[in-house]
């Protein structure tokens, strides 16, 4: 039995066949050295406005590692109507994960202790599981403020995703939380 024979019979033969180029992306990027890299974690709502009687909301989140090349990083969403008139579970709309391609940039603002304010931006793909799988490349912008510290970039706390038929943008007041790490905890 040849290896096409054997995944289709395994049931992943579409599947696997059609994650050979990512494969060979993932393991052409060198992975990041430890100690070489920012970290970051948020999740958090964004709005994506009023369209026919639905309210988009994303509520999306994730973490990774970043250094001044490359991003590592992924995550999870749900595409949510949240129209007030709707019964509680409001619909999701769509549902998947995501996953960075390229670092586009980072700029830091400055820190306090071990965490930093600043802007990640990345290319990514959304991938959507409900209603139907696809892929689907994106821009996140993440944004990370620290007022205790009097850190301010300029534009709110949460997340701005761009590229898909509906552009979300951090909720006014926001809902969620980012961090940017500048420390690495390395354990045995």
């Amino acid at each position: 039995m040849n290896r096409r024979d054997f995944l289709k019979k395994a049931g992943l033969g579409s599947v696997a066949l059609g994650s050979l180029p990512v494969l060979g992306e993932i393991l052409a990027t060198p992975a990041l050295a430890d100690g070489d890299h920012k970290t970051f974690h948020f999740a958090a709502l964004g709005g994506g406005g009023t369209i026919g009687g639905v309210v988009h909301t994303l509520v999306l989140a994730g973490d990774g590692k970043f250094s001044d090349a490359q991003v590592e990083a992924g995550g999870v969403f749900n595409h949510v109507n949240l129209n007030p008139s709707l019964p509680i579970p409001k619909p999701v709309l769509a549902s998947g994960t995501w996953k960075a391609k390229r670092l586009v940039s980072f700029q830091s603002i400055g820190g306090s202790g071990e965490t930093l304010a600043g802007i990640l931006k990345m290319d990514i793909d959304v991938v959507r599981l409900i209603p139907s799988p696809g892929v689907f490349p994106a821009h996140l912008q993440i944004v990370c403020n620290i007022p205790f510290a009097g850190l301010f970039t300029g534009h709110p706390e949460g997340f701005t995703l761009t590229g898909l038929p509906v552009t979300f943008s951090p909720l006014n007041p926001t809902i969620g939380i980012t961090i940017f790490g500048a420390a690495v905890e390395e354990r045995d």
